[in-house]
């Protein structure tokens, strides 16, 4: 008698032991090549992450996966950025441990596949890893390499990177990460932590009555064929990328608002705003975080149509808490009135923010 035909059966984490992933067959989907993307010429994508109230929410929405990794004209002012901070802080800034090797190996597998077909002007596949065809480097992904995998990822892209791991309790870990230009807090101090301990640690406003719930259960279900994608937005009083130092000496024991001198004129202030895309990886199920740092002095940003009145209208609706998460009296006295101007001369122009179109987060 001829043998039965079986039928592959479809892996499932879905009913998973907390720390227990069986690898799944998923592939990440290729992505188109980005239409008339230029080193030179291609502008950052213009996040606007607010809207005329502010509302405590995780903010996730879906993601395409073209639009994974967004790369752009900056990328050697980030890039080279990274290298100075990492000459100058080395290991404070980035480590994989042995929980997450395999994770942070997995990412750069998907960056292979990624990066030359999204970027082909920019990143070219080799045997062991990828070249970089403006700077000339070559990236070698070999497992066993001299350099941490997590930092080879961060070299790649404009993006900090974290890899989340689940315990046997359900908790996620900070297991592995390149945060190199985070500009508010520090690797290092965060580092092995879990998922709730990071947002208590950091003070983040009603995070245990409106977040906490909603986001554990997330990290539960996310599942590696649906990633997402979420954006934040602060407000900094000085003009450095990687660490904002007028919240303290990046090396202080203690580093925050309560101990930054107030604004005194409207150039000092920067609109600095997160993009964060959040992803499975099938086969080791670590959950990945990309967090894309977008940076704008305030008086660039107020020249755009509707923003002045709709920042103006968010930021009056911080609450108590938030407003001082978000360093609020260190600069509220030189914003707002700076904003107030701004939007009534657009206004007078027939700009009303409320008629605007409803671009979020655009």
């Amino acid at each position: 008698m001829p043998k039965k035909k079986t039928v592959a059966q479809k892996v499932s984490n879905k009913d998973r032991k907390y720390g227990h992933w069986v690898p799944e067959t998923f592939v990440t989907p290729l992505p188109q090549e980005y239409p008339h993307w230029d080193y030179e010429k291609t502008k950052p994508l213009p996040y606007r992450a607010f809207k005329h109230r502010y509302n405590v929410t995780m903010g996730i929405r879906n993601m395409e996966w073209d639009n994974w990794i967004e790369l752009d004209n900056e990328w050697e002012l980030y890039h080279n950025e990274k290298l100075r901070r990492i000459q100058e802080r080395g290991t404070e800034l980035y480590e994989t441990s042995n929980q997450a090797t395999d994770a942070a190996y997995e990412l750069l597998d998907e960056f292979k596949r990624f990066l030359p077909h999204r970027y082909p002007k920019l990143f070219k596949e080799t045997a062991v890893g990828l070249d970089n065809l403006v700077t000339k480097e070559s990236f070698d992904f070999t497992k066993g390499g001299k350099e941490d995998p997590i930092l080879i990822a961060a070299k790649l892209v404009q993006d900090d990177l974290a890899i989340m791991m689940e315990d046997e309790e359900g908790n996620y870990l900070l297991q592995s990460g390149a945060i190199i230009l985070a500009g508010f807090w520090r690797f290092r101090d965060k580092y092995k932590m879990s998922l709730n301990e990071i947002h208590t640690s950091g003070d983040v406003p009603q995070y245990n009555e409106k977040l906490k719930t909603g986001m554990t259960r997330f990290f539960t279900r996310l599942t590696s064929e649906k990633p997402v994608v979420r954006n934040n937005y602060f407000i900094q009083t000085d003009d450095n990328l990687g660490w904002s130092h007028s919240i303290g000496e990046e090396d202080s024991e203690n580093v925050g608002w309560n101990t930054a001198v107030p604004a005194s004129i409207i150039d000092q202030l920067y609109f600095r705003s997160e993009r964060q895309s959040l992803r499975r990886l099938p086969k080791s199920g670590a959950v990945v975080f990309t967090i894309r740092t977008y940076f704008v002095p305030i008086v660039k940003l107020c020249k755009e149509p509707y923003i002045p009145r709709r920042l103006l209208n968010g930021i009056s609706t911080w609450s108590g808490d938030v407003e001082e998460y978000k360093g609020y009296s260190k600069y509220a006295d030189v914003l707002l009135p700076y904003l107030e101007k701004v939007a009534l001369e657009q206004e007078k122009a027939g700009l009303i923010a409320e008629a605007g179109p409803d671009v979020y987060p655009f």
